[in-house]
């Protein structure tokens, strides 16, 4: 479903003060409703890798596909559907300090021209979803660490997406909390959701004993099936 293809990242030095290589000729597929940790130290290139498949950033050379698009050829119209296909969570979990729980995932629709009908019925469900229905008018400052994710979780699945990019999710929880975040990334991969999860968390691989790619000195350094922390 997804296929890195030799990416090649070079950032130059006006940005680095040296030419720096973060992804060197990294290649590897992940099968459509797989659950894969990439795992990396800070600096690996996890972040990076994520925002070549977003199209936010382009590889220095090779390509990345989803199915049959090349990510960085598509047009402006397959390039939204793209974007509107992937889910994003990220460890400062970005939410809108002045809105609403429920707000935070309405506006994530809002954006995209869907109707107030349709906000008023998918909101409550993936709230519900995520355990945070009780929450929906509670604005961030009054949430927990996990709670905030939660509910960055909940804008990343009200699109439905196929695939969940999970950028640190778990890096500022308490162990509790990053659990509960984990289970529930479990539950929506079973439900036949791709996610990959960026981490350098060795408890979190090594309990999870799903597919781990591990990034060193900007390449592939392994990928197990059934994987542990092994930096």
């Amino acid at each position: 479903m997804i296929f890195f293809n030799n990416i090649t990242k070079v950032y130059p030095p006006y940005l680095t003060k040296k030419e720096k290589v973060v992804l060197d000729n990294v290649s590897f597929k992940v099968e459509k409703g797989e659950f894969v940790s990439l795992v990396g130290s800070s600096g690996a290139g996890k972040t990076t890798l994520f925002n070549i498949l977003l199209g936010e950033e382009e590889p220095t050379s090779g390509r990345v596909f989803i199915e049959d698009t090349d990510v960085h050829k598509a047009s402006p119209a397959d390039s939204c559907r793209i974007k509107r296909r992937i889910g994003t969570i990220f460890q400062d979990y970005r939410l809108l300090s002045s809105k609403t729980v429920y707000e935070n995932i309405a506006y994530a629709m809002e954006v995209t021209g869907v109707s107030d009908e349709e906000i008023e019925r998918y909101v409550p469900e993936v709230l519900d979803t995520v355990g945070l229905l009780e929450h929906a008018m509670h604005f961030p400052y009054q949430l927990s660490g996990g709670e905030k994710q939660r509910t960055a979780i909940a804008r990343a699945l009200i699109h439905d997406p196929d695939v969940i990019l999970a950028d640190e999710p778990t890096g500022d929880l308490d162990p509790y909390n990053a659990k509960e975040v984990l289970n529930l990334l479990l539950d929506i991969n079973k439900e036949g959701t791709t996610v990959i999860l960026a981490t350098h968390n060795k408890e979190v691989i090594n309990g999870l004993r799903r597919r781990v790619v591990t990034l060193k000195d900007g390449r592939v350094a392994s990928d197990s099936k059934q994987g542990r922390f092994t930096l």
